[in-house]
C-alpha cells in the first residue's frame, strides 16, 4: 500500500488518514470507480474477520450514523423551502412597488 501512496488520486493524505483501521465503508461512501476496485484488488493485505459481537455492533454504529445523517438533510431542504418562500414574497414586494 505505501508504494501506492503517491499514486492515489485522492493524495497521499486520504489514505493515511485511515490507515490502521477498517476502511471499507469510507471506500465504499466515495463511489470509487470500478478501475479503482481492480487497483484495491492489487493492495489488499487481508480479509478482517469479525465476530457476530463486533458486526453488530458496526451495523448498529452505521443506522446511527446514517440517522444523523438524514437528519441533516432534512434541515439542509427546510432551509432551501424558507429561503425560496422567502424570495417569493420578496419578488410580490418588489413587483407591487413597480
Amino acid at each position: 500500500v505505501t508504494s501506492y501512496l503517491d499514486d492515489h488520486p485522492g493524495g497521499a493524505e486520504v489514505m493515511l488518514d485511515v490507515g490502521g483501521k477498517d476502511a471499507d465503508e469510507f471506500f465504499e461512501d466515495i463511489g470509487h470507480s470500478n478501475d479503482a476496485r481492480e487497483e484495491l484488488a492489487k493492495h489488499v493485505v487481508g480479509v478482517l474477520k469479525l465476530t457476530e459481537e463486533e458486526k453488530e455492533k458496526r451495523r448498529l454504529a452505521a443506522e446511527k450514523k446514517s440517522g444523523a445523517d438524514s437528519g441533516g438533510m432534512s434541515m439542509i431542504a427546510v432551509l432551501v423551502a424558507a429561503a425560496g418562500i422567502g424570495y417569493y414574497f420578496y419578488k410580490q414586494k418588489v413587483d407591487s412597488s413597480e
